[in-house]
C-alpha cells in the first residue's frame, strides 16, 4: 500500500506545532536524551570514578570501547527485522509501542544505578552495560519507523527542514544527555539522581507520542523474515535497487563513525592527553554536540528552496582542516601540574583553541550530513522506505561499532589519544578527495535537486555542486 500523503487535516502554520510533527520530535529527542545520558553516566562511572566495575575486569577505561559498541551492535544485529516490522505494522502504533518499551528500559537502568553503593553493586555494572545494549535494540526498532514516518507526515519541500530540526534537537539532546550523565554521576546521590531524570524522560517522550496522527503500513502484506542470512541478502538487494540512495546512506555511516570514535575517544583522551578529569571529557563532548547542532541549523538556512547537497564537499573540506588542527594544538597542549576541571580547562587559551576545534569539526559534520539524511528520505520508494531505512542504520550501526572499537588502537597500544584525530582527518581528506575526482569525472557539475511547492523537478546542473550522492546518470551527457 502506498504512504498517504500528509494528513489533510493538519492546519496552516509551522509544521513544527502541527501533530504530525511535534508529538514524533519530542519522543525522539527525548529517547536521544536518555540514550545519551545512560551511556555517558555509565562511561564516566567506568573511566573515572570507579564507581561502576564490572566482574573480573579491573581496569574500567579498557572496556569502555567495547561498552560503547554494544548499542550500535544491537541496532546492526536487529534492524533488519525491525525495517520489516516497519513497514508492515501502522506507523501510531509502533510509535506507541517502542516508546512504553523505551521506558521500561529506562526503569531497569534506572534500577541498576540505584544499586550501586548496595549490596548489589557487584551486579550493578552487568544491569547497566545490559540496559545500554537492549536501548541499542529499542533504536533499532523505532528509527525506522519514525524516518519512515517523516514522508508520511511531510511533504518533500518540508522534509529538510524537519530533518535539521531533528538534527538540531538530537544534538541538544545528546547535549544535555551528555552533561547531565556526566555531572550527575559522580555527585553525592548523583546515581540515584540519574535514574529519576531517566525514567521521567521515557515516560515524556511515551506520552507525547500517543498523539501523533495514524498513518498507514506500507506494505502491510509483507511476512516478516527473521532468517539473518537471508534477511541481510535481501536489506543489501533493496538498497543496489534504489542507485540514488547509495550515496548518500554511505556518507551518513561515515557521520556515525567519526561522531562516535570522537565521543568513546574523549574520555580517554583527556584523561591521558590533557591530564584533566571527567568534567572535561563531559564539556569537550557537549561542545562537540553543540557544533552538531550549529551545523544543522546551518545546513537549513543554506539549503532554502534546495536540497542542499552541493555544500557537502566544503564542509569536508573543513570539518579536515579542523581535524589536522585539533591534532597539533593537542600535541602541543601542556599537561603537566595537576589534573585540570572544566572551569581550569576553560580558562586556558589554549583549552578555548581546543573547544573551538572541536565545535568547528562537529558543524562542519553536521553540514555535511543533513541534505543526505532528506535525500535518503527524499528517493526511497515507499514501498521498500522502511527496509531502505533500516538498511541504512545497519550501516550506521557497522560504521559506530567499527568507530567504537578503533578506540582500542588508543587504549590498547602506546598511541597517543590525540591520534586518533590525526586518523579521522585522514579519513576526512579522502572522502574530499573521492568528492572531487567524483566532480572531475562529470564536466558539467553534479547536480542539486531544485524543491517546488514540495515536489521534486528534475535534477540540474550545478557548476559547484559535487557531491557523494550524484546520480551521473540524470546528468546528459552521462559518463561513467
Amino acid at each position: 500500500m502506498a504512504s498517504p500523503s500528509p494528513a489533510p487535516e493538519h492546519p496552516t502554520g509551522p509544521f513544527f506545532f502541527q501533530r504530525r510533527f511535534l508529538p514524533m520530535w519530542v519522543a525522539f529527542v527525548l529517547g536521544a536524551f536518555t540514550d545519551n545520558m545512560l551511556k555517558q553516566a555509565l562511561l564516566i562511572g567506568l573511566t573515572f570514578q570507579a564507581l561502576i566495575t564490572l566482574p573480573g575486569i579491573a581496569d574500567g577505561a579498557s572496556i569502555v570501547p567495547v561498552a560503547g559498541a554494544l548499542f550500535p551492535l544491537a541496532m546492526l544485529i536487529f534492524s533488519p527485522i525491525a525495517g520489516q516490522v516497519a513497514d508492515k505494522y501502522e506507523t501510531r502504533s509502533l510509535f506507541r509501542l517502542t516508546k512504553f518499551v523505551e521506558f521500561l528500559l529506562m526503569v531497569l537502568a534506572g534500577a541498576g544505578f540505584l544499586m550501586l553503593g548496595t549490596s548489589l553493586a557487584p551486579v550493578a555494572g552487568l544491569v547497566l552495560v545490559l540496559a545500554l545494549f537492549l536501548m541499542g535494540v529499542q533504536s533499532a526498532f523505532f528509527s525506522p519507523v519514525r524516518i519512515s514516518a517523516m514522508p508520511k507526515y511531510l511533504t518533500s519541500h518540508e522534509l529538510i527542514r524537519a530533518n535539521a530540526f531533528c538534527n538540531g534537537g538530537l544534538y541538544t539532546s545528546i547535549l544535555l544527555g551528555l552533561l547531565l550523565g556526566g555531572m550527575l554521576i559522580i555527585l553525592p546521590g548523583g546515581p540515584v539522581i540519574v535514574a529519576l531524570v531517566l525514567a521521567l524522560a521515557a515516560l515524556a517522550g511515551w506520552l507525547a507520542i500517543r498523539v501523533a496522527p495514524e498513518a498507514a503500513p506500507d506494505d502491510p502484506a509483507l511476512t516478516i523474515n527473521y532468517n539473518p542470512a537471508t534477511l541481510l541478502y535481501r536489506q543489501i538487494g533493496y538498497v543496489i535497487k534504489e542507485p540514488p540512495v547509495i550515496r548518500p546512506l554511505i556518507g551518513i555511516g561515515l557521520f556515525f563513525f567519526i561522531s562516535t570514535a570522537v565521543t568513546i575517544a574523549v574520555p580517554v583522551y583527556a584523561d591521558e592527553t590533557l591530564n584533566a578529569d571527567g568534567s572535561v571529557a563531559t564539556a569537550i563532548m557537549g561542545l562537540f554536540a553543540i557544533g552538531a547542532l550549529v551545523g544543522a541549523v546551518i545546513s537549513a538556512l543554506l539549503s532554502r528552496g534546495r536540497s542542499g547537497l552541493g555544500f557537502a564537499a566544503s564542509a569536508m573540506t573543513v570539518a579536515t582542516l579542523a581535524s589536522l588542527a585539533l591534532y597539533g594544538a593537542s600535541a602541543m597542549f601542556d599537561h603537566d601540574g595537576d589534573r585540570l576541571n572544566a572551569l581550569e580547562f576553560l580558562s586556558r587559551p589554549d583549552g578555548w583553541l581546543l573547544a573551538g576545534l572541536f565545535m568547528i569539526c562537529a558543524a562542519a559534520m553536521g553540514v555535511f550530513t543533513v541534505p543526505l539524511q532528506a535525500a535518503v528520505q527524499r528517493r526511497a520508494r515507499a514501498q521498500h522506505r522502511a527496509r531502505i531505512m533500516a538498511s541504512g542504520n545497519m550501516l550506521n550501526a557497522l560504521t559506530a561499532g567499527i568507530g567504537s572499537l578503533s578506540v582500542l588502537f588508543v587504549t590498547g597500544t602506546a598511541m597517543a589519544p590525540h591520534g586518533a584525530f590525526l586518523a579521522i582527518a585522514a579519513l576526512q581528506a579522502a572522502v574530499t578527495l573521492y568528492m572531487i575526482l567524483r566532480r572531475r569525472s562529470v564536466p558539467q557539475g553534479l547536480y542539486d535537486e531544485i524543491l517546488e511547492n514540495g515536489h521534486h523537478v528534475p535534477p540540474v546542473t550545478l557548476e559547484a555542486a559535487p557531491l557523494l550522492d550524484a546520480d551521473p546518470d540524470k546528468l546528459q551527457p552521462p559518463r561513467v
